[in-house]
């Protein structure tokens, strides 16, 4: 709906009576100026709208108490060298009590009213000003910024005294805007007001047609805003535009399983570690994943990409096997839309260099004492004293400090005094269940020094060999 508005300026001149005249305004402002003769007034009309209004302005001259005569609709203008007043004559009627005239174009005007007996001799001098008001809001599709349009109005207009000619005069109007934006709730279906427009001038006069959000909203799928805009002469328009987000952010984060996301500082394992990594991108319809290998294992020759997928997230945990930093890469493509006759998408990416960490083999150190039957006492590595990362705390499970890190075999022999074997493990891991427990064919051994021999190999090939003793004590000694 536009609000137009028209600016009349009457003049009355006056011999015998007044002639009047009728209008479809509905605002009067005084005009800035003193006529010698008559009184000027400026008159607003206000429309189209539900009042019925229309976007042309409708004036009706006529005699009163029932005279009639001669009335005669002038165009008026300035010369060339605006010093002048020109009238051009638009309509005439003859021998009538009333005469219409409607315009919907800007300028001055005047009516002149003569009637027969000559008792009537009027002139009404005025301006028509059409100012429209234009709220319809749109916004064209863009990845970039969020840029509404439609929204214009308020512009100054001119006019002038009639006897001085020259002097140009000034009624200034300009308009505001406030604005409320919402956000389409999923489950209920209905909008829920937010507070996240980032206008700095909301509620001051502004030139220009449109007003940016500095980076289009992407939170959820669809938006909804409001508009009311004022001009400076009292009159107001709301509108409302609906949005659908377009413009793609691209986020992830990693798990173990269904287990809470880890904290970016966290993403350091030992060796192997199944990841499942969680998509949290906005707005995508395509996708595409990159794990990349670690550096210095492709200058060995192994392939640059340790995975791929291109679905919203990958169907299988991705394994981590061995030590090393790992790159992840998300690509995310949006929905095709039009813009300047071309099909083009939004699309957006993220690259978390060094992401994945795959520690370094390590083993810890091993007990003196081992007291059979009790499992603090139990022959297994106790804890790594000699760590490669100053930077970063041994690795846990569970909140325990892991004991062996990245390895790929272990083999551990435990021999007594006289060279029988007593103990054996060999596996890829060795765990504090499985540490020797003091027996040997389900019965205790006896006390005394014991000897062990240990060979490790880690997942990025070094080798760990320990030869040493230990006391067992059966606690009757």
């Amino acid at each position: 709906m536009r609000k137009l508005f028209f600016t009349l300026i009457g003049i009355v001149l006056i011999l015998s009576g007044y002639g009047q005249i009728s209008h479809n305004a509905d605002t009067v402002i005084p005009v800035k100026y003193n006529r010698s003769v008559g009184h000027d007034s400026i008159y607003v009309v206000f429309g189209p709208g539900p009042n019925g209004f229309s976007d042309t302005l409708h004036l009706e001259a006529y005699f009163p108490f029932g005279k009639s005569g001669t009335i005669k609709w002038y165009a008026i203008d300035r010369d060339v060298d605006q010093d002048t007043l020109i009238s051009t004559l638009l309509s005439e009627h003859a021998d009538t009590s009333f005469f219409s005239y409607s315009t919907i174009f800007d300028g001055g005007y005047k009516v002149e009213l003569e009637s027969t007996d000559g008792t009537y001799d009027t002139i009404i001098t005025f301006w028509a000003y059409f100012n429209n008001l234009v709220v319809d809001p749109y916004y064209e599709k863009s990845c970039d910024e969020l840029a509404i349009y439609g929204i214009d109005g308020g512009v100054d207009f001119y006019y002038y005294n009639p006897d001085t000619v020259s002097l140009n005069l000034t009624i200034d109007n300009g308009y505001v805007q406030r604005w409320q934006d919402y956000y389409l709730e999923p489950l209920s279906q209905s909008y829920i007001e937010l507070d996240s427009l980032e206008f700095d001038s909301l509620t001051t006069p502004i030139n220009q047609a449109n007003q940016y959000f500095s980076t289009p909203p992407i939170e959820y799928d669809n938006y909804m805003f409001t508009v009311y805009v004022e001009d400076s002469l009292g009159h107001s328009k709301s509108d409302t535009l609906y949005y659908q987000a377009i413009a793609v952010k691209v986020d992830f984060e990693v798990a173990e399983g269904d287990s809470a996301a880890y904290a970016p500082e966290d993403l350091m394992f030992s060796g192997p570690v199944d990841l499942t990594f969680r998509n949290l991108t906005e707005n995508a319809e395509f996708y595409q994943w990159t794990f990349y290998n670690d550096t210095i294992r492709v200058k060995k020759g192994a392939d640059t990409v340790l995975r791929a997928s291109d679905y919203f997230e990958p169907l299988d945990p991705v394994t981590y096997k061995y030590p090393g930093y790992y790159d992840v890469k998300l690509r995310a493509e949006g929905p095709i839309f039009i813009e300047n006759g071309e099909e083009r998408s939004c699309v957006d990416s993220i690259t978390k260099p060094l992401y994945i960490t795959i520690y370094k083999s390590f083993i810890g150190e091993l007990p003196d004492v081992v007291v059979p039957g009790n499992k603090d006492y139990r022959f297994f590595f106790t804890k790594i004293e000699k760590w490669n990362y100053d930077d970063y705390d041994v690795p846990s499970e569970d909140g325990e400090k892991l004991r062996t890190v990245s390895m790929k075999k272990i083999e551990v022999y435990i021999y007594n005094r006289y060279g029988m074997r007593v103990f054996s493990h060999t596996g890829s891991n060795w765990t504090a269940e499985e540490g020797w427990d003091g027996r040997y064919n389900g019965q205790k051994v006896g006390s005394g020094v014991y000897y062990y021999w240990i060979r490790a190999w880690g997942l990025d090939d070094r080798m760990f060999e320990k030869k040493g003793f230990f006391h067992v004590f059966t606690g009757n000694d």
